[in-house]
């Protein structure tokens, strides 16, 4: 079987992560790379994403040119939480009809959540005939996936609680600029009242 062609979009520290596991296992040839930070355009991949070699793909910061030059099987999608963040982006991918997996938390279920966008993606999605897919470990698999696998067994299940404590000062720089970590008091309340800090899936 041919390797699946991948272009890796957004490359804060999850996109980094995941472009060192696909460089990693056999089936998958990275395509292309492409993110809007001025320091990464233009470098080496395997440099940028601090991989234990190059990759042979510079990174790029015009995704539309990129996505037609790549021609992938797949774009892999890690720039934003917000669903209204990642919308421009995922219809410029679906114009070239690819399919996407994303880790935007909020597309885990938009339909609950983001309706209209919700009704949008699969609009857009079903005229490209790809499948646009919200992963990740949380929400995605910590907390939804494996409660149901560890479950499956059970003869009755009446209810299932998933508790995640997790200690944020050991976590990734943005992780923790999005929950507010380091903040004063009046300034984490502020941002609380704004509605600035917040942590999807949590």
């Amino acid at each position: 079987m041919a390797n699946i062609r991948v272009v890796h979009f957004g490359l804060g520290p999850i996109g980094a992560a995941i472009v060192k596991q696909a460089a990693a296992r056999p089936g998958f040839k990275i395509a292309g790379a492409i993110d809007i930070d001025p320091i990464k355009i233009g470098r080496d991949l395997g440099d940028v994403v601090g991989a234990a070699k190059r990759l042979g793909v510079k990174v790029s910061g015009d995704a539309a040119k990129t996505l037609k030059a790549a021609k992938p099987d797949v774009v892999v999608l890690c720039t934003s939480s917000s669903i209204k963040n990642v919308m421009p982006q995922i219809e410029a991918i679906l114009k070239t009809r690819t399919p996407i997996v994303s880790t935007t938390e909020e597309l885990s279920y938009p339909g609950y959540t983001h309706l209209r966008q919700a009704r949008q993606i699969h609009q857009l999605a079903k005229k490209a005939k790809v499948a646009v897919l919200g992963t990740g470990v949380n929400p995605g698999f910590a907390m939804d996936a494996l409660p149901i696998a560890l479950s499956a067994v059970c003869e009755r299940v009446d209810r299932v609680v998933v508790s995640r404590i997790q200690d944020a000062h050991i976590r990734r720089l943005p992780f923790q600029q999005k929950i507010g970590a380091g903040l004063t008091t009046e300034q984490f309340q502020r941002k609380v009242d704004d509605g600035s800090v917040r942590h999807v899936g949590d």
